[in-house]
């Protein structure tokens, strides 16, 4: 009988054996995929033209400083027209239009012919890759006055092509701090007002660290976490009475909020400190001739060593908007920073314009991200959109045009015989989190931003040009934290409301600026206007950004011609 048993049991065995495959068969498969998750990766490469560099194949001068090789008959340490030097055949293999013209360093932002004799710190191309899914965002801030996605030989077509398309690289955006102590890499800023200041076998540098940092960023992407945070003057006193207008130049509008992005991993180890601030990076002024990144540097220094990981700055709307201290000086004006006296000595309204002043207005800047990090609140992201609409117009600034004509500018692809030069960029508008990015390519009005109908100058009703107002953007930015990267793509200029744009005229002696209709009560010429590209960027700008924003044009009279 225990046979028989054992035999059943063997028999009903195999049977239920083969029933559950045929029933696992049968059954649909359920598994739990991978959990997407948020990830961050940063990289700093330095950009600065000094010294022995592996990747540099041009030639340095005896100072350490780079450029090409020349006799210092007066002893300056710096070449001077006249002086024989060894003009580098790798230059003008590059650039045609640089056969016989002496290439350095000229330093952009103030007056031609400045030409670096050495280094205080260093600038940089600093990378952050958003990874979210398949979406991988690079943001890198250079640390020059301006940048261009369309150059003929540089910028960020070459910089794409640079790129392991394997990395997955979705989009790339590139903003310029608009540093005003950094080499020349538009052109205007030369030996003198027709004579190109650029360099290029440093531009080609350029490109190549950026692509190496975004490449590091990419391969270096970690689980991240993100917290946002913001402050203003009234929170933090240490930014008070920082920002001014250029010559005073109304309305006294500013974008005062200092913004926070902090991404942390492992047990709360800082990856990256991204800094957005608005006010021209010019505190050493026009007569500093050593290289240095102005007062960013000390931010991202003191941010790091309290914070860690890497901090990066980034300019925002900071069109009119300068650093104390610089065209609009009042015998009133703010002259302690980070606890020192710096006076105004130069005709009484105006400092002694030092590194230590300059590291000082760093650190109290810093000062202002650390209130910032310490009201910050975490954000979850579960995704990252990336909008963007292409910008395209007629440029119409005849000094421009003629620079561009004369190969000294390079903000895009030359015309065919008979057609206009246009101004192609592109406007992004990118959301992860509690954040949303908007970019702007040139220097922003601060009204523009916050909406020129409710900041606009109402001192002068003659002044006014009667073209339609511009929708206001940040109004249409729901998220909490809304952050605006300047420069980016692009730097077409100034970006000027069109109800105050006074257009230039032109003279065989250069732009002429307008003269305000108010001149009489202590308005300033309009300055700004000969470093635009063209009056309707406002406009454009404006209308497309609100478009990304809000999903459909604004039905406003200023977006009637805007497609």
């Amino acid at each position: 009988m225990r046979h028989f048993f054992e035999e059943v049991s063997v028999v009903l065995s195999s049977f239920l054996s083969a029933f559950l495959i045929i029933a696992l068969a049968a059954a649909p498969v359920y598994f739990n995929p991978p959990k997407i998750q948020f990830k961050v990766g940063v990289s700093k490469i330095a950009i600065t033209p000094f010294g022995p560099h592996t990747d540099w194949d041009g030639t340095i001068t005896a100072s350490g400083v780079w450029g090409e090789p020349f006799t210092d008959q007066n002893n300056n340490g710096r070449w001077d027209k006249g002086e024989p030097f060894e003009d580098d055949p790798g230059n003008t293999a590059i650039d045609a239009d640089s056969k016989d013209k002496y290439d350095g360093i000229y330093l952009a932002g103030f007056g031609d012919n400045r030409l670096a004799t050495g280094k205080r710190d260093d600038y940089w191309a600093r990378a952050i890759v958003l990874e979210y899914g398949q979406t991988r965002l690079a943001v890198v801030s250079i640390d020059v006055l301006g940048y261009y996605s369309k150059a003929s030989y540089y910028g960020l077509e070459e910089i794409q092509k640079l790129i392991d398309p394997r990395l997955g690289i979705t989009d790339i955006l590139i903003t310029s701090t608009h540093n005003h102590e950094a080499p020349d890499t538009i052109g205007a800023w030369g030996l003198n007002t027709l004579s190109d200041g650029k360099y290029p076998r440093y531009l080609k540098f350029i490109d190549r660290q950026i692509a190496k940092a975004i490449t590091e960023a990419a391969r270096s992407t970690e689980i991240a976490r993100m917290k946002l945070g913001s402050t203003d003057p009234k929170l933090s006193p240490s930014i008070a009475g920082m920002q001014t207008r250029t010559h005073g130049r109304p309305p006294p509008v500013f974008d005062e909020e200092l913004r926070v992005m902090q991404f942390t991993g492992a047990r709360g180890r800082t990856i990256a400190t991204l800094i957005n601030w608005n006010t021209h990076p010019e505190s050493m002024e026009d007569e500093n001739t050593l290289m240095t990144s102005d007062f960013p540097h000390a931010v991202r220094e003191m941010v790091e060593k309290r914070l860690g990981g890497t901090a990066v700055y980034i300019s925002g709307d900071i069109g009119a908007v300068e650093i104390i201290g610089d065209s609009n000086n009042k015998s009133g004006d703010r002259t302690r920073f980070d606890g020192k006296e710096f006076p105004l000595i130069k005709r009484g309204v105006r400092p002694a314009f030092t590194f230590e002043r300059t590291d000082a207005i760093g650190r109290d800047v810093a000062k202002a991200v650390f209130d910032a990090i310490s009201r910050a609140e975490w954000s979850a992201v579960s995704g990252i959109e990336i909008k963007k609409a292409p910008l395209r117009l007629p440029m119409d600034n005849q000094g421009y045009m003629f620079l561009l004509s004369k190969g000294v500018l390079d903000t895009g692809r030359k015309p065919a015989e008979g057609q206009p030069y246009l101004i192609e960029t592109w406007v992004y508008a990118v959301t992860l989190g509690d954040a949303q990015i908007i970019t702007t390519p040139g220097e922003l009005f601060p009204e523009v931003f916050y909406g020129v109908e409710a900041t606009r100058r109402r001192d002068c009703p003659e002044a006014d040009t009667q073209r339609p107002i511009e929708p206001g953007v940040r109004e249409r930015m729901n998220k909490k934290y809304k952050f605006v990267l300047g420069l980016c793509p692009d730097e077409f200029g100034y970006i000027v409301p069109g109800y105050d744009f006074l257009a230039p005229s032109f003279d065989l002696s250069g732009p002429r600026k307008a003269k305000d209709p108010c001149k009489s009560k202590g308005i300033p010429d309009h300055y700004h206007e000969t470093n635009s590209a063209s009056s309707q960027l406002a406009p454009a700008w404006a209308c497309i950004a609100a478009s990304l924003l809000d999903g459909k044009m604004p039905e406003m009279e200023a977006c009637r011609s805007v497609k």
